[in-house]
């Protein structure tokens, strides 16, 4: 990254999602095709219900960044990665990366031993920013197929689940805990090698 996208990224303030941000998230989610649009209920969830495991990044005003994330109810200490959106025009200052980092040192986040999303196999610009996270954390990246809803032997596994373990400014034991769950998860792939393959 160059100085001049470091001044951008410098620009931009990150804070949580409040509810009045609704308009502007499904105005952005508009913008990015490849991700689903959201119901109004949907929108409520992430910006109210979920604030506090989200991220809102703003540029001169306007959103340009949005991380929604959350607890899933069997398991407090995974984050939850749900959608990660960024505005065409800052695409290049790894906004993305620089949300995720923001999100796991906040105090709601503390709890989190690992961070879990689901990627497209097709993917290329989340695999390179999921990726980029883990290493820069020095994390463990682990694979599994997402199980399809209805099982059919001609059916391909579209998307996977992808595990990042441990996040940074945990305890030893919580490190240790972590790695345990992640080599216990069943049907993974081995991270002996990374998954951009």
């Amino acid at each position: 990254m160059n100085a001049r996208n470091d001044l951008l990224l410098d620009n931009i303030q990150f804070r949580h999602p409040l509810t009045s941000d609704g308009d502007a998230l499904q105005a952005l989610l508009a913008t990015t095709p490849v991700l689903d649009g959201n119901s109004v209920q949907c929108t409520l969830l992430q910006c109210g219900h979920f604030a506090k495991t989200s991220v809102a990044a703003f540029w001169q005003g306007q959103l340009v960044g949005f991380v929604s994330a959350y607890y899933p109810p069997t398991e407090p200490q995974t984050l939850f990665v749900w959608q990660v959106v960024v505005a065409q025009e800052v695409r290049h200052l790894g906004l993305g990366k620089t949300m995720l980092h923001w999100l796991v040192d906040q105090p709601a986040c503390a709890q989190a031993l690992r961070l879990v999303t689901a990627i497209g196999i097709k993917n290329s610009i989340s695999w390179s920013m999921f990726d980029g996270f883990a290493r820069d954390i020095g994390a463990l990246p682990i694979k599994s197929f997402v199980t399809p809803i209805t099982s059919s032997p001609a059916q391909q596994p579209e998307e996977y689940l992808l595990r990042i373990a441990p996040l940074p400014n945990r305890s030893q034991q919580a490190v240790s805990n972590s790695l345990d769950h992640l080599k216990t998860s069943g049907s993974h792939i081995s991270a002996m090698r990374r998954w951009l393959d």
